[in-house]
């Protein structure tokens, strides 16, 4: 992408690595901010009438703290976004034949909002690579202006997160370089801008000065995402680093302004937290397993922890290889649906696999839980562990048949087929 000299310059230079001895954003202890203190495969043309249920709206409420609709005088020209050369061309040829979709296309005559529907379904149906085809057909279609911010960034960020969830990373890393530099000018609005204070010159005369109110135009889930995507396009890991931090520093700026309400210093310490834990996950990945602990330790709050922060806090120390911390997280109950998944994993971690598949076999039963293709996949792989093939990729094939299909799940079917042919060969 050519650069944009009219809208990229940094403010400040910062290093992209945090210091190792300096406390940071992140840490949680002695914290100033807790609350007591303050397409290359034959496509198809489909109808694009969505129904009710999905109007498209959603795309439009992506981050509820993002500035409303920029007046003119501080429009921004996001037509860098809409360039065909960003997006690549997608296939399926890697997917069975048997549970491949063919690609929408746009339908001509047909409203933005039909179509804005049509995505937001198959994004609801699980179809992301489908998804991430579509939406960057709506983005270089006639169909959006280059100034609407809001709809232009969901759209992108839907493409980026949907080629992620596809096992596309390396061509949502190389899309995600369009945006360029986060932190530039050229994403921030002075929301005061058309709101002057009075003060006095030396003449003492009242004068007019404002005090600045910089904002960040990019939706968070965006920024988030993009920190991760474009440490492994530019292949600079210690990048995803700096930019959590870069980004938990302007969280606790919102949550220290005295005109944010209650609310507001609620959703911005949930996204503290969870910054904290992604650094965490970006340490690991690195292979720093001691850095990661110790931070670990330090983002433990202490009566301010969600279950979901606590399960994935535990996750990432099963990742560690510290299964006695792991097991502690919950304080050995199991009253959540977050804590029950916990016990399976830790005797799949152990070796247990015959004691996970009770575990696991229990969880399935109950019709309440959201996540019982999970389950069921999990209970496979411990039931291929333990030599009962025939049930794991029984299992297995009851989900495909359900339309539970990702790619873990496909992974692990090719597997037991694989061993299955295997044993009739040996036979």
């Amino acid at each position: 992408m050519n650069p944009v000299h009219d809208k990229h310059h940094r403010n400040i230079s910062r290093s992209s690595r945090p210091r190792s001895s300096t406390r940071g954003p992140l840490d949680a202890s002695d914290d100033p901010l807790a609350p007591s203190s303050l397409p290359t495969s034959p496509t198809k043309r489909k109808s694009m009438l969505a129904s009710d249920h999905f109007t498209g709206a959603s795309f439009h409420e992506l981050d509820p703290l993002a500035p409303d609709d920029l007046p003119e005088t501080l429009g921004k020209d996001l037509s860098f976004l809409l360039r065909h050369n960003i997006y690549h061309t997608l296939s399926h040829i890697d997917i069975p034949p048997s549970l491949r979709s063919d690609f929408i296309i746009l339908n001509p005559g047909e409203p933005l909002s039909t179509s804005l529907g049509a995505l937001e379904k198959v994004v609801a149906e699980g179809r992301f690579l489908i998804a991430a085809h579509f939406s960057a057909a709506i983005l270089t279609s006639s169909l959006i202006s280059p100034t609407d911010v809001k709809l232009i960034f969901s759209l992108f960020y839907t493409r980026l997160a949907c080629l992620e969830l596809s096992g596309n990373t390396i061509l949502a890393a190389q899309e995600s370089k369009a945006l360029e530099d986060l932190s530039s000018a050229f994403y921030y609005i002075d929301l005061m801008l058309d709101k002057p204070g009075t003060a006095q010159n030396d003449d003492n005369e009242p004068t007019h000065i404002r005090a600045p109110n910089l904002r960040h135009i990019v939706p968070w889930p965006l920024r988030v995402l993009a920190v991760r995507l474009q440490s492994i396009g530019f292949g600079d890991s210690r990048r995803s680093i700096g930019g959590l931090y870069e980004i938990g520093l302007e969280a606790r700026k919102e949550i220290m302004r005295p005109e944010t309400s209650e609310d507001e210093r609620k959703l911005w310490r949930e996204r503290l937290a969870d910054l904290g834990v992604r650094s965490v996950n970006s340490l690991i990945e690195m292979g720093d397993f001691d850095t990661a602990r110790r931070s670990l330790e330090a983002l433990q709050a202490p009566g301010s922890e969600t279950e979901t922060t606590k399960f994935r806090r535990a996750l990432l120390l099963l990742r560690i290889g510290d299964l006695d911390a792991a097991s502690q997280v919950f304080g050995g109950s199991k009253d959540t649906k977050e804590a029950a998944l916990l016990e399976p994993l830790l005797s799949m971690a152990e070796g247990r696999y015959s004691d996970a598949v009770a575990h696991w076999r229990a969880l399935g039963e109950d019709k309440t839980r959201t996540d019982r293709a999970l389950v069921a996949q999990n209970m496979a792989v411990c039931l291929l562990y333990t030599g009962q093939l025939d049930e794991s990729r029984q299992l297995l094939e009851a989900q495909v048949s359900a339309n539970h299909s990702f790619a873990g799940l496909i992974f692990n079917m090719a597997t037991v087929y694989e061993f299955n042919l295997s044993q009739d060969t040996l036979i």
